[in-house]
């Protein structure tokens, strides 16, 4: 194994062991799918930075959205309350409707499967505002969101568009784009390191 493969390998245990320390787990019981997801989303967000305008000042929540029901959805509700960098997490469910109107206050909007025939217009709704877009829809990443987790365990893997986090102001820290398997930038799609 090369260097650059081992990193690549610790890095994504490293990920992966984060992810079980927050949501413990019996001996006997595994952490389902979702707690696995939520889990990440939660540690995503720590190493992402959302401009001073979308923050304006240090009590104000960071607002997760998520549109429709589902069981993923269900669970991102346990992140209520949890502190990223000091602010507080509030979990919304929205509709479909209203994701589609822009200039919604959310910080992170998940964008479940079931809206795969919507996917340009929401992603339209949130062009150059400062929405970290999160699904597990396929090639996600590649249609113009930000951030693409491919959800099948025990392997965890997600996809970034810089391009895309650059264009809504978000600052993506290398540590996480590091550890994706894939990350678009300039326009090209590239194996992540």
């Amino acid at each position: 194994m090369n260097c650059r493969a081992g990193f690549k390998y610790a890095a994504g245990w490293w990920l992966i062991g984060i992810v079980l320390i927050t949501f413990p787990t019996s001996s006997q019981a595994q952490p389902k799918k979702e707690q696995v997801m939520t889990a990440l989303i939660y540690k995503f967000a720590r190493f992402v930075t959302w401009p001073e305008s979308s923050l304006p000042d240090q009590p104000s929540p960071l607002i997760i959205a998520v549109i429709s029901e589902g069981s993923l959805q269900k669970e991102l509700f346990s992140l209520k309350g949890k502190q990223v960098e000091g602010r507080t997490i509030v979990v919304k469910q929205i509709s479909l409707k209203m994701a589609l109107t822009p200039n919604l206050p959310y910080h992170i909007l998940y964008i479940p499967q079931s809206t795969d025939g919507q996917l340009a217009s929401l992603l339209q709704a949130v062009t150059k505002q400062p929405v970290l877009t999160i699904s597990t829809m396929q090639d996600f990443a590649l249609k113009g969101g930000i951030l693409y987790l491919q959800d099948n365990l025990p392997t965890i893997r997600f996809s970034i568009n810089l391009d895309r986090a650059e264009q809504a102001g978000l600052i993506i820290s290398s540590k996480l784009f590091r550890l994706a398997k894939k990350v678009i930038i300039n326009g090209q799609e590239r194996e992540g390191p």
